[in-house]
């Protein structure tokens, strides 16, 4: 009989537990799999090591980038790893500068999703946000900003593409494509997306706040974006503009030139 190997078994069953579970800390972990405080550890940092699980900013909870077929509630977005491998980094040192928090985004086909943020980093109270909370490609400052990339073509065939989707599409906004593309030229004249005041997302989230957002892409490809949060009593859109844009675009453009690094083939 083949001896099983006592660590490759440690790790899977972590990486089970996760898949299972979603995010949780290494308390959770350890009391879901009854291991060692120390075990855990010392077998989340070989598979953060190894990029099968990263820790979040946000909230500090482990979660597994490895999709097991009949456990894993959902697929981690392609690309995501390296986004937030490029853009941490970036967004802490924006948030060091300016004091306001960065969500990072990462498209998928009907919504942005928001991968990591540097809220906890902030000198200012903004609330904590949710990892992988979906929010609308029309509504959001970050779905708008991917959408100012691309050309009116691209543009109207995603907008009749979601048109019929009453959750995520331009009709939750009461949004014709006429309305829409005066919102994309607007933000390709001013070098920004700013966020809708409608909501944005499943559940009344972040009602509090404004938000301006400028493009992720690796390889001429847009993947997502980098959004500048802060509360609605402080400046209106146009004056927190002009004050930070400069080191938003600075931050954005790090994460592409870093990105396109490991572009590879036209995909990451």
């Amino acid at each position: 009989m083949l001896k099983e190997n006592r660590s490759l078994d440690r790790g899977i069953e972590i990486l089970e537990t996760l898949a299972r579970e979603g995010a949780m800390s290494l308390a959770d972990l350890h009391r879901a799999t009854g291991l060692p405080k120390s075990t855990i550890r010392r077998l989340l940092q070989t598979l953060i090591a190894r990029k099968i699980v990263r820790r979040s900013l946000a909230d500090q909870l482990y979660r597994t980038l490895v999709v097991f077929p009949d456990i894993s509630g959902e697929v981690m977005p392609k690309g995501m790893l390296h986004m937030a491998d490029a853009a941490i980094p970036r967004a802490l040192a924006l948030t060091k500068a300016i004091g306001w928090p960065s969500d990072i985004h990462i498209r998928e086909a009907r919504a942005m999703r928001i991968i990591d943020n540097t809220r906890q980093a902030s000198t200012f109270h903004v609330q904590r946000g949710q990892i992988n909370q979906r929010v609308s490609l029309f509504g959001s400052a970050a779905g708008v900003a991917c959408l100012a990339e691309m050309t009116d073509a691209e543009i109207a065939k995603t907008y009749e593409a979601l048109k019929p989707d009453l959750h995520w599409g331009p009709v939750r906004f009461g949004m014709d494509l006429a309305a829409l593309m005066k919102r994309i030229e607007r933000a390709r004249r001013l070098g920004y997306a700013e966020r809708s005041t409608a909501q944005i997302s499943d559940h009344d989230w972040d009602t509090d706040l404004r938000a301006i957002a400028v493009p992720i892409k690796a390889g001429g490809q847009v993947l997502g974006g980098l959004s500048v949060l802060w509360l609605r009593t402080y400046k209106p859109v146009e004056e927190f503009a002009a004050l930070h844009l400069p080191a938003l675009q600075e931050a954005a453009a790090g994460i592409n030139a870093a990105l396109d690094e490991v572009w590879e083939g036209g995909a990451l």
